[in-house]
């Protein structure tokens, strides 16, 4: 399967979309995305951009809502969401000195801006209070149309991850272990369901792929949606605190920036993540979690 599309289609018309579940990991597959120098990042995910973070109007802010929750077509909120996504691009461009260079110390010129598809990324997570999921406040999938009437091409890479890694991120922060696994078995229906809706637009790929072999994903993405396919020899992330040194949740936004290779990779990316986050799980959750999710997690290798 390839999301490639037709050549003719303007850089400009064309978007990439990282979608995952908030504490999967999509930041990581963010980052190797945005490392290819045809790829630039919005800067903030689109949860921030369509929110308060980045001070849109509550005018601008509640058409949107109303296009992602009813499907109308509004012009102007497609317009809206092109000038946002390329303002926060070119912030991203011209002062993150970390995406100012397309390989290591190779910068890129003014000019090349213009050329450049733009990279996104949205999350979603789970949510108890009944408004709050009526409104879909919880779950930027709903944002997921909107950009395809927005763009001639859309590419959207799904992220799944070990649900039960995914549980002990969401239980520290209050998610009871049922809401995750019905949450969990929810978003991943709705990546395979956009998948088989949307053919050659939209792939899965799952965290432990990255984990197991960043640069071999890497090549695999690219050449899915279409980018020049050279092997990736070096990728820029951003480091964040493992669990290990991260028990305090307040912890997570810290983060260093820096470019890897093949050879010291494992020395900024911990593969024993989903080990040590499924280890701080009591066994009556791990049973409770698989008890709702056994067939998808065995899917996708998870049992």
């Amino acid at each position: 399967m390839s999301v490639a599309g037709s050549s003719s289609i303007s850089s400009a018309d064309r978007l990439i979309v990282i979608a995952g579940m908030s504490r999967g990991g999509t930041s990581l597959l963010w980052n190797i995305v945005q490392s290819h120098p045809q790829v630039i990042d919005t800067y903030y995910e689109l949860n921030e951009i369509f929110g308060g973070k980045t001070d849109i109007r509550l005018a601008e802010k509640s058409c949107i809502e109303l296009e992602a929750l009813c499907g109308l077509p509004l012009p102007a909120v497609r317009r809206l969401t092109r000038t946002r996504l390329v303002r926060f691009a070119r912030l991203s461009f011209e002062q993150d000195e970390f995406n100012r260079e397309k390989r290591p110390g190779l910068r890129y010129s003014a000019s090349e801006f213009p050329s450049l598809r733009i990279c996104t990324k949205l999350v979603s997570s789970w949510e108890t209070d009944p408004l709050r999921k009526l409104l879909r406040r919880n779950d930027a999938l709903k944002y997921l149309p909107l950009l395809r009437r927005t763009y001639a091409q859309v590419a959207v890479i799904f992220l799944v991850r070990n649900g039960l890694a995914v549980a002990d991120g969401w239980g520290r922060r209050g998610a009871p272990v049922q809401t995750a696994a019905s949450w969990y078995r929810h978003y991943v229906g709705c990546y395979e369901d956009y998948v088989s809706a949307n053919p050659g637009q939209a792939l899965i790929v799952r965290f432990e792929d990255i984990l197991a072999d960043p640069f071999s994903l890497a090549a695999r993405i690219y050449a899915e949606i279409g980018l020049e396919t050279a092997p990736a020899q070096d990728l820029r992330i951003a480091v964040k605190p493992t669990i290990h040194a991260n028990v305090a949740v307040a912890n997570t936004t810290r983060k260093t920036k820096r470019w890897i290779d093949r050879h010291n990779w494992r020395d900024y990316i911990d593969v024993g993540i989903n080990e040590a986050q499924i280890a701080r799980m009591h066994p009556q959750q791990r049973q409770q979690f698989v008890s709702v999710t056994d067939d998808v997690m065995r899917k996708y290798g998870y049992l």
